[in-house]
């Protein structure tokens, strides 16, 4: 009997010592540091492409560079904040401009969908400054949850977190500039034919004379030489860049939630079928209200960038879609737009299926709950499942739609009816142009 009895004190006093070690560790953890770094931690993952966005002007925050969250904070007297300002600045001209040419000669369906990239680009800059604005106290809770969720009794994932933000964003962007090279190509294919069939005087046909009208917008306040066409360049990659990082900012947002409620969901999926004591469970509700706030707080931030994002992708789709059912000229043409086409269905799918796993994965906790025998139930197990039935959990745009399985098919359903109005709006104006 004293043997078992000291067994029982062996274990419970290696079974203390686990539990301070831990506790010591989460402590010097949320002071920051060298082992805060260490941890596969959302903050760790996105903080590289933060780095990045900063040098078109997006997300101004200062001492980006720190590995502790808590330096990280959005101030007005800021570099980060004045290069913002510069691209608003440079960007709001460029949007006046282009406006000017276009009412001049005339808006249809097809050639304002330039117009409205720029203005989506402008909006998009000052979604992002109201985000940097709410960053501390979004990325403090969160950097809690995942200091929380990175050890026992938690698992960690198969993948981690890092890796497939990486796999994401480098997948995304490798696809872009390929877009982006395609549209050049495309761009400059049609040109020359033009100007080749028009018999005009132009001896060579050059990328330069394309660049020339490209940047029409641009040339007309500045003169043509290498440094406005560099501007262009640069101006037109921030605007491009910033539509890409959008979308991107959305999914890297969702795979972070949606692995923290994956974690919380197999703690719970491991209790299954067992007699849980109710503190016990009184613990794992606490932690499930931690997750929902945190993602209540983050949804309230990013409703703004969720609306613009998928509104801006629908009617850019269409307008695609539009200029593929009409009538192309040359073949480079039809693989810009086809692959430009399949390339935006695609990431609009990738916003909406990463964005829905968060959803999915706050469910999953229900099953278990199912399986509580009758005997273990109490209160604790009833709060909890009214916890995870009373409210949505995942991102919306204002709450006007979800990013879930069905508003995707939802979403398709209006692309096909958009579409069938933008070619009856295209071919009212053919008409109207050939009377």
């Amino acid at each position: 009997m004293s043997r078992t009895s000291d067994d029982i004190r062996k274990h419970l006093k290696v079974r203390r010592q686990k539990q301070r070690a831990i506790l010591a560790m989460r402590w010097r953890c949320a002071q920051g540091g060298l082992e805060f770094e260490q941890l596969d931690t959302f903050y760790g993952a996105i903080r590289p492409y933060l780095c990045v966005a900063q040098f078109f002007g997006i997300m101004p925050l200062s001492n980006i560079w720190s590995r502790d969250p808590q330096d990280v904070k959005f101030k007005v007297r800021s570099i980060g904040l004045a290069v913002t300002g510069l691209f608003l600045l440079l960007g709001g001209i460029k949007t006046l401009v282009g406006a000017k040419i276009l009412f001049t000669a005339g808006l249809n369906a097809k050639n304002m969908v330039g117009l409205v990239f720029l203005i989506v680009g402008m909006v998009n800059w000052l979604n992002f400054v109201g985000f940097a604005r709410s960053w501390s106290h979004i990325m403090l809770p969160w950097s809690s949850v995942d200091i929380l969720m990175l050890f026992p009794p938690y698992k960690r994932g198969k993948r981690s977190l890092r890796s497939k933000v990486n796999v994401l964003a480098f997948s995304v962007a490798i696809l872009a500039v390929g877009d982006q090279m395609l549209y050049y190509a495309s761009g400059y294919c049609s040109y020359s034919m033009h100007i080749l069939q028009c018999h005009t005087n132009h001896s060579q046909i050059t990328f330069e004379l394309y660049l020339e009208k490209e940047f029409s917008d641009i040339m007309s306040i500045m003169p043509f030489n290498i440094f406005s066409m560099c501007y262009g360049f640069w101006l037109n990659g921030a605007f491009t860049f910033l539509w890409n990082f959008m979308d991107i900012f959305i999914v890297m947002t969702s795979t972070g939630l949606a692995q923290r409620f994956q974690q919380f969901a197999a703690r719970v999926g491991a209790l299954e079928g067992r007699h849980v004591p109710e503190a016990l469970w009184y613990d794992i509700r606490r932690d499930h209200i931690r997750l929902c706030e945190l993602a209540s707080l983050v949804e309230a931030s990013m409703s703004n960038i969720v609306f613009v994002s998928c509104a801006n992708n629908v009617y850019v789709i269409c307008n695609q879609a539009l200029a593929i059912f009409t009538k192309l000229r040359h073949p480079i043409n039809y693989v810009y737009f086809w692959y430009s086409l399949i390339f935006l269905l695609a990431r609009t799918s990738l916003v909406f299926m990463t964005a829905s796993k968060i959803h999915d994965a706050s469910l999953l906790p229900l099953r278990s709950l199912y399986l509580v025998p009758s005997d273990g139930w109490n209160q604790e197990v009833q709060r909890f499942a009214d916890q995870l039935t009373s409210e949505f959990v995942g991102l919306s745009g204002y709450r006007l739609f979800c990013l879930t399985r069905k508003s995707l098919f939802g979403m398709l359903a209006t692309l096909v009816t958009y579409e069938l109005m933008l070619l009856q709006m295209d071919a009212a104006w053919m008409d109207g142009c050939i009377t």
